[in-house]
């Protein structure tokens, strides 16, 4: 699709954040959350114009997508290869910093309830 025609789309997908400067901040959210998957394969999603966004690939070539429904066919037709994001063996930052914290503790020879009860005022 060409930008223009993104632009002038009509908008209502389900998973589009209202207008306004909250829904603004909720789709930048969005795309940040995409992103942290999208990395995976190299690929990077960005916002057009508020209305649509562009999806970039490793090589440089970008795609323009009307919403999170079209997301992962252009994905996978970007890549040339069927992508199952909940077959991924990923784990998001903060999840993988509490794992790394519970294994600190239990090196220590306590339980991570042990330190949260000695930690209380």
């Amino acid at each position: 699709m060409c930008g223009m025609c993104g632009l002038l789309q009509a908008s209502g997908h389900w998973s589009q954040a209202p207008a306004g400067s909250a829904g603004r901040r909720q789709r930048l959210i969005q795309i940040a959350r995409a992103n942290r998957l999208l990395a995976l394969w190299r690929l990077r999603l960005s916002d057009f114009h508020g209305q649509s966004y562009v999806l970039a690939g490793p090589t440089g070539a970008s795609v323009l997508i009307a919403d999170f429904g079209a997301l992962w066919p252009a994905a996978e037709q970007m890549l040339g290869r069927a992508l199952d994001p909940l077959a991924m063996p990923w784990q998001p930052a903060q999840a993988q910093g509490q794992a790394q914290g519970q294994a600190q503790v239990r090196s220590q020879g306590r339980a991570p309830a042990q330190e949260h009860r000695e930690q209380a005022p």
